[in-house]
């Protein structure tokens, strides 16, 4: 072969079927770019230590591993496509005298080729995007801007061409086995493979049927967030076996009932789409599973991540309803004392002085917090119960006293519910804080306490003291009569744990009068804060100060990684969604369009063509969106439930993301579905 005779033919290749390659190219490096901009995201350390970014490097590195593997996925799909359709071209070559080595090198070249501008161009997209996708972390994240953002390193780049670049060489290795396995013959038949009808494989079916229903079954029953996390990625994958399975052989058993169903198949409309969608379905199945599946993961990250970053504040204000929390213990003689509130007070009012800052209110909280396990309408010890116990009978309880009660109900500014309780010796009040699992009665008579049974003399929704034990356990507020009665309970728990028992916490919540001045000078007035402490305590010391605006800027770092992160993987789930449509339309345009030509010289009217044409692509494309949309209605318990775990407890939040991006979802998918139906139609026709 002369010089350069490779080379030149494989360009006029790429150039004959522009159309099928300009997307591939486009969609790799679309690929390659996100995994760039992820890439260098987590490895850019000036980002981290600017943003205080804890979670940066994490997610980022998560996304980019994701990524990955949806390109792998995705690369293989179109190669697959590509060489179902170059078969017969291929298989030409061979017919006319060049041996399957050349053919081979020819495919080289063409793979070389495209696999080089591809990753030219990612690289360029990755890099020319990366400085737009910090500034937008940095908005995100309410955080200054780090100047510059020009980070380019031989590392960045060199490990997604690798990466790519070893992708592609997969898929010319397959594509290379597939052409020196094959005869001639075979190669030229090849675009025509699959057409035969499938048969129901009913232990298929059965297998989907089962991996579906006990992904959903988990999904809808489960009780705790803590099970939710441990549960999620198996009721997933059980959920992509699932719908996999029934799109192979679930849809072939739909179409032979509508067959059998003389009254609707026997119509010029539907029979053309029915008979070709089963002859087909055993190469379109696993193509409109993969749309479904994406369109699900579009649908869950945006929706859930939007809902976290737009209740942002929310979510602060329901666990930070003062902006400072501060409590103290100080060791001595393994004899721990609580420091006075009076005394925190006093220090909080100094520092505050020396800044300038107004203090609008001081909360003085005296409570004990314990963890217990539920069994019926009883708050058990780990030393009371005998055998295994679940996560979801966990349960924090905060005892305060009537009489702290009484004093806190009227200085709260959340006050709903702040009656008066009159309780007797035996008698408590109980609230509901946190519920994730409802393990108690909806409103128990009675509940035994250390062995001892109290009569529930109110339910309350107001608690006047709040405290963060988490999301993953139920958290209740029992007020008692006296401080006997707290006694009672404390030297129970503390014979029941020993050293691990917990301790009374005397606490102040502050308000200031200026929330903006206090966050001027944040880091500056905590310091001080402890520092008066230390010195006011020069012993053994702990501490615990907890502030809002501390809170605002750790969720904030996080559900701005997380709402970043959740867009681009969305928007790579996207436009692999629409390419995967668009290989389907092109594919099936050039199966179909001669059984349509048949069908017009028999007799059948244009009209007729385009009405069966739109009721073939109608249930082939449309049936992935509504599966998506039931998958994403049957894991919304779930996602509750996970969404509790990073402090979102606004359902309503939730169900209007959700239902927003299903509608924007629908209306891009229908415009997608509008465009590639006029190219299949102006193929088949």
């Amino acid at each position: 072969m002369k010089h350069g005779f490779y080379s030149r033919i494989a360009k006029e290749n790429i150039q004959k079927n522009r159309r099928l390659y300009i997307p591939r190219i486009l969609a790799e490096a679309g690929l390659l770019g996100c995994f760039y901009i992820l890439l260098t995201l987590a490895m850019d350390a000036r980002l981290s230590e600017a943003l205080g970014g804890a979670y940066l490097s994490a997610f980022m590195s998560f996304g980019a591993v994701v990524i990955g593997l949806l390109s792998f996925i995705l690369i293989l799909y179109v190669n697959s496509f590509l060489m179902k359709r170059r078969k017969s071209e291929y298989g030409l070559y061979n017919v006319l005298g060049m041996e399957k080595r050349h053919v081979v090198k020819l495919l080289f070249t063409e793979s070389l080729i495209t696999s080089l501008l591809s990753i030219a161009l990612g690289l360029l997209l990755g890099v020319l995007f990366y400085k737009a996708s910090s500034l937008l972390i940095c908005r995100l994240m309410r955080s200054g801007i780090v100047a510059g953002f020009y980070y380019l390193n031989a590392v960045t780049l060199l490990i997604p061409a690798g990466i790519f670049l070893a992708l592609d060489l997969f898929a010319f290795l397959i594509n290379s086995i597939t052409i020196l396995r094959m005869k001639p013959v075979e190669l030229m038949a090849g675009k025509h493979a699959g057409e035969k009808e499938p048969r129901i494989r009913w232990l298929l079916l059965i297998i989907g049927l089962l991996t579906l229903g006990s992904g959903y079954a988990y999904a809808l029953t489960v009780k705790s967030p803590l099970a939710a996390l441990v549960g999620f990625f198996a009721a997933v994958i059980l959920v992509i076996i699932g719908t996999y399975c029934l799109f192979v052989t679930g849809t072939t058993f739909v179409l032979k009932c509508l067959k059998r169903n003389k009254g609707y198949y026997y119509n010029c409309r539907h029979m053309p789409a029915v008979a070709g969608l089963l002859f087909r379905m055993k190469q379109n199945a696993v193509g409109l599973a993969s749309i479904a599946i994406l369109a699900t993961g579009v649908l869950v990250m945006i929706s859930t991540t939007v809902s976290l970053y737009s209740g942002v504040q929310d979510t602060v204000n329901t666990n930070y309803p003062q902006q400072l929390y501060l409590s103290a213990n100080q060791t001595e003689d393994d004899t721990v004392t609580s420091i006075p509130s009076s005394s925190l007070t006093e220090i909080v009012e100094s520092a505050a002085e020396e800044y300038g800052l107004q203090i609008e209110h001081i909360e003085a909280e005296k409570m004990l917090t314990v963890s217990y396990l539920t069994r019926g309408d009883a708050l058990l010890t780990k030393t009371e119960v005998t055998g295994g116990w679940s996560p979801e009978e966990l349960t924090g309880a905060i005892f305060i006293t009537e009489n702290t009660y009484t004093q806190l109900k009227g200085q709260t500014y959340f006050t709903t519910d702040a009656r008066h309780l009159d309780l007797g010796k035996d008698e408590i009040a109980f609230c509901r804080i946190m519920s994730t699992v409802r393990n108690l009665g909806e409103a128990p008579e009675t509940l035994t306490i250390h062995g001892k049974e109290y009569r529930v003399k109110e339910m309350i929704s107001y608690f006047p003291v709040s405290i963060n034990m988490g999301t993953l356990v139920d958290v209740v507020g029992i007020v008692v009569a006296d401080e006997d009665a707290l006694e009672e309970i404390y030297l129970a728990q503390k014979a029941a744990y020993g050293a691990y028992a917990s301790e009374y916490m005397d606490r102040i919540g502050v308000i200031f009068a200026d929330e903006e001045a206090v966050s001027a000078v944040a880091a500056a007035f905590t310091r001080t804060v402890i520092d008066k402490l230390r010195a006011s305590y020069p012993g053994a010391l702990s501490y615990s100060l907890d502030t809002k605006w501390e809170a605002l800027h750790n969720v904030l770092d996080m559900y701005g990684t997380f709402l970043f992160l959740g867009i681009l993987l969305g928007l790579v789930c996207l436009f692999s969604t629409i390419l995967i449509i668009y290989y389907k339309q092109i594919s099936e345009g050039y199966e179909d369009r001669e059984r349509f030509q048949i069908m017009e010289k028999i007799g059948m009217e244009a009209q007729e063509v385009k009405k069966a044409i739109g009721s073939q692509m109608a249930l082939q494309f449309f049936l992935p969106l509504a599966t998506a949309a039931v998958h994403t209605a049957a894991a919304f318990p779930i996602l509750l439930k996970l969404l509790k775990i990073l402090m979102l407890t606004n359902t309503q939040l939730f169900v209007s993301c959700t239902l927003i991006t299903l509608a924007v979802f629908a209306l891009v998918y229908t415009a997608v579905y509008l465009l590639t139906a006029r190219t299949y139609y102006n193929i088949v026709h």
